[in-house]
Parts: structure tokens; sequence; C-alpha cells
């Protein structure tokens, strides 16, 4: 440590009548020094370059702590009270580095700083790789759509259900975090529930429009669900059958949408539909168009109560049945076939992993 005792003496000298250039580059000399032998270090040689450090934060040009507080962010050995001062700075450009990244920030700091601080030490945190519950609940009620946002959508942060509800609120009408919301495998299924029922319309279209095929069947889903609640509780109130609400909603709506999908040649959107009301994964109605199992389609769209006309589309849109004949001879077979045969194979098929085109043809 002889290199580092010549450097406190010098230090001594030159905080007492150095300019601050020279203050800077013996900070400079000694961060280096510490990077440069750091895995040499014990706690004790540590613990010195911690005095030197702090001795000099305070009596040296802005530039220069930014500096130290890049080049010690990531070190999960740096001196524990000169990582703590440089994160409870009011300057972000000095404080965010280590904010972001040191792991020697302990929960209940954070939690301290998160209860304190600007926005931008609050975004900061949210970008952290790892975020625990307490700190989270903070950042949620405490900061701005930014700071909810970025940390929403950073799959390293826990959130506890109140916290997720109240992220919920603020994503209503608010697109992008409705997004963020939606992505994240752990949201409890009463608050996915819950911002599906309270969003705008305009929301609810975005998130149907910009969700991966299988988020967009349980958004699906989940609305059917919302309005068969909301038509039986109205039924409630008014004394009346909450069926023709709930059917008009399915079959007006949804049904008559496949046969339009299917229609205008959007393959992966019919797909998806029939999947929502059918309620089978998205792979497996893909699986039956892949195979060309046109008596499979038959069955998928008799279940779901496509009339003759949109179950033509279908066949003609994605399942390749296009001459008269072939037209003609799937006609018969749907006339022919009852809804009570078709949901007994779907429901023989959710409970396998998978189904050939031929299984569909014994089963008929």
């Amino acid at each position: 440590m002889t290199g580092t005792a010549s450097l406190i003496d010098e230090l001594e000298r030159t905080l007492s009548a150095g300019s601050s250039v020279q203050r800077a580059d013996i900070l400079r000399r000694v961060s280096d020094l510490f990077l440069t032998n750091l895995d040499s270090y014990g706690d004790e040689h540590v613990a010195v370059f911690d005095d030197v450090m702090l001795h000099l934060v305070d009596k040296i040009e802005r530039s220069a702590i930014v500096r130290l507080s890049k080049q010690l962010a990531p070190i999960e050995n740096a001196p524990v009270r000169t990582v703590h001062r440089l994160a409870d700075d009011d300057d972000i450009a000095i404080s965010g580095p280590v904010i972001e990244r040191s792991k020697i920030l302990s929960e209940d700091f954070l939690v301290e700083l998160a209860k304190t601080k600007s926005q931008a030490h609050l975004a900061a945190i949210a970008g952290r790789e790892s975020i625990g519950e307490r700190i989270t609940e903070v950042l949620v009620d405490r900061g701005d759509d930014e700071v909810t946002l970025k940390v929403t959508g950073n799959h390293g942060a826990r959130f506890s259900r109140p916290t997720f509800m109240k992220v919920a609120e603020k994503a209503q009408a608010n697109g992008p975090l409705a997004e963020q919301v939606i992505g994240r495998g752990d949201v409890p299924p009463d608050v996915f529930q819950h911002l599906l029922r309270k969003a705008t319309e305009v929301v609810k279209n975005r998130l149907l429009r910009n969700a991966d095929p299988d988020k967009r069947v349980m958004i699906t889903r989940t609305l059917a669900d919302i309005a068969t609640e909301v038509a039986r509780e109205r039924a409630q109130m008014d004394g009346h059958s909450a069926a023709g609400t709930v059917m008009q909603f399915d079959a007006a709506r949804l049904k008559s949408r496949i046969g339009e999908l299917a229609q205008a040649g959007k393959r992966t959107e019919t797909i998806e539909a029939i999947a929502a009301l059918s309620k089978l994964p998205v792979a497996t109605v893909k699986n039956v168009v892949r195979q060309g199992a046109t008596d499979g389609l038959l069955i998928l769209c008799k279940s779901v109560g496509l009339g003759w006309p949109d179950a033509k589309r279908v066949l003609a849109g994605i399942g390749g049945v296009a001459s008269e004949a072939e037209t003609k001879k799937a006609f018969e077979r749907y006339i022919g076939l009852t809804s009570e045969t078709a949901n007994r194979v779907i429901r023989f098929v959710k409970s396998c992993k998978a189904i050939s085109k031929a299984d569909f043809q014994r089963m008929l």
C-alpha cells in the first residue's frame, strides 16, 4: 500500500493548497489505482480508499465525481460509504449510475431514496436489475407516468397485488402503460380483469391491436367474460334474462367478425377469433388449418355457432376450399353436423395434447 500512503500524503497537501484540477487528478489516480488492483484488496484496503475518496468527493469539480460514480457503479466491493454518498447526491448525473447499478445499496436505503428524491432518481431506481416489492410500492405511489411505465416494464421488479392494482388504475387511460401491465406474466387474474373492465375503448383497441396472438385471445376471452357478467348484473337489476345481451355480444359481434376476417383474407386474425370463441389454444386451431382438415374446420365453425355463410367464408378464406364441388360437399356435411356433436369433439380436443385430421374424421 505504499502507493496509497503517498497519495494520502499528497491528498492532504493538495486539499489545503492545490487547485481544482490537481484535486481532480488526485481522485483520478486514486480510483484508477483501486480499479487496477481490485481483486487483491481486502476489507482494510478498501476502507482506506473509502476514506480517501470521501475526502475528495466534497472538494472537487462535478465532472470528476460523475466519472467516479460511473466507475464504482458496477463494482461489488466498491467503497461502501463513498457509494452511498454518491447515491444520495441530488445531482442525478452523479447519483444515477450507482443508484441504477450498484449492488451495495440496500433495500432500506433505496426505499428512503424513493421516498425523498426527485423523479429522475425514481426513474434510476426503476431501471435496476432487481427491485423488491417495498421499493416498487413507493415508485408507483410517488412516481410520475414515466417512472410507473419504466418500473412496470422492468421484469426484474416484483409487485405486490395492491401495487399491481394501483398500476392498473393508472393504466385505464394510458395505452403504453396498459400494454406493459398486460405483457407481464405475473399479473394476478383479478388485476388483469380489473384493467380491462375499467380501460377506455381506445386502450382496449390498442391492446387488441398490439398484443401477441395468445395474449390477444386471453384479452378477448376476458372482455367476453366481463360483458357476460355486466349483462347478468343488468338483467338482475331489470328482472330479465341476460341471455339476449350476452348472445348479442358473442354472436352478433364476435361471430360476424369471423366471417368478415375470413372474407378479407386475414388468416391470423380469423384463427385467433375462432380460438377465442371455442376457448382452444391458437396453436390447436392453427394445426387444424395447417393439416387441411376440412372436417376439423367444420366442427370448429359449428361449435362456435357460425351459420353456413360465415362457415363458407372460413373454409374459403383459410381452409382452401375453393371449388364448387368441395363447397357443396362441405355444405352437406355442415348441415348434417349437430352442435352437440361438434361440442363433444371440441371437449375431446381440449383434453388432448394433439389431434390429427384422421381423428376428426373418425369422430364424425
